[in-house]
């Protein structure tokens, strides 16, 4: 295992001309934002956060931009075709070159007085600023990568997978990749990572180390939950560089006849609003035909930028008697 980690390694850590592409494009978009909010006194500040803040950025990761409202980052990134994107409130988002922007608005708050969640986010970069060390930031990346490579990375709800935060807490909880691996191979369901008073009710809790109160994984589908536990399991029987490697996906036609496809349009929204709708009609449809007498076995969404389709993967297309 130790020998394929080190193969990772070298991959995931970026070289100095991508660390000074990376940083250029940074300060900037941080120019640009700068110059708008001179408009506008009632907004007290401006700084970097997310990964590219917390030096465990890779070369596709998003860089945030905060303190700011979202008319000032359409404003101020209107020449890279920005975009509304949610969260528990609108940010916005644009690409420069291609290297995702985001400016996400929060309160200027004292630590526990939460307005939104993303009055987090300045703590959040300050204390893994802190407490992750040079080799843990590398570490971060390894997980990312590893989570991305098996399709399980990605807070948005189209993939309610693993954040780019619970990876770097996860890191700084087990101290590295191998230890993570080798710890979530034998967790147990409802098993806490972090200390907490309070009781939740999901398969994994991963405390929030600034908010005691706020479980990570929350956010995060089962079935990425059990996928990442099958994955640390399988990489720690059989460590192979595959693990760390897109994949492609394999399409059988053999129960085809059992499968119930549902297309419709719709007109251009935000892609968290629409995959908030159509997984709720997925969910509400599965219910549906289940009342009907109808056995499904396992429904999914998809979305694109016009076109949504819902699956139903049904026992049969017959009702029994």
């Amino acid at each position: 295992m130790k020998k394929i980690i080190s193969n990772v390694m070298k991959n995931v850590i970026p070289t100095k001309t991508i660390e000074k592409s990376k940083k250029e494009i940074a300060e900037a978009a941080l120019g640009l934002v700068e110059k708008e909010i001179t408009k506008f006194p009632e907004i007290i500040g401006l700084e970097f956060g997310g990964s590219f803040a917390k030096g465990t950025w890779l070369s596709k990761d998003a860089d945030k931009f905060e303190r700011i409202s979202k008319k000032i980052g359409f404003d101020s990134l209107k020449k890279f075709s920005p975009y509304v994107r949610y969260s528990e409130h609108p940010y916005v988002e644009a690409k420069m070159k291609g290297t995702k922007i985001n400016v996400v608005p929060f309160y200027d708050v004292k630590i526990g007085e939460w307005k939104s969640a993303a009055d987090r986010s300045p703590f959040h970069t300050k204390f893994m600023s802190k407490s992750l060390t040079p080799k843990m930031r590398d570490e971060v990346r390894i997980l990312k990568t590893f989570l991305k490579a098996n399709q399980i990375y990605g807070a948005e709800i189209a993939k309610q997978g693993f954040s780019g935060y619970i990876s770097e807490v996860l890191i700084l909880h087990f101290g590295s990749f191998e230890n993570t691996i080798k710890s979530i191979s034998k967790i147990e369901e409802n098993q806490v990572i972090g200390k907490t008073s309070k009781k939740f009710d999901t398969s994994l809790v991963v405390i929030d180390p600034i908010d005691s109160n706020r479980n990570l994984a929350a956010a995060i589908s089962d079935e990425n939950i059990g996928k990442f536990i099958l994955v640390c399991r399988a990489f720690k029987e059989n460590p192979k560089i595959e693990f760390f490697k897109n994949k492609k996906s394999k399409t059988s036609t053999k129960y085809w006849e059992n499968l119930l496809s549902i297309k419709f349009s719709f007109k251009t929204r935000s892609p968290d609003i629409i995959w908030g709708q159509v997984k709720r009609a997925t969910s509400s449809l599965s219910t549906q035909l289940e009342l009907a007498g109808f056995t499904v076995l396992r429904s999914k969404a998809y979305a694109d930028q016009k076109d949504a389709h819902l699956f139903f993967f049904l026992e049969s297309t017959k009702i029994s008697n």
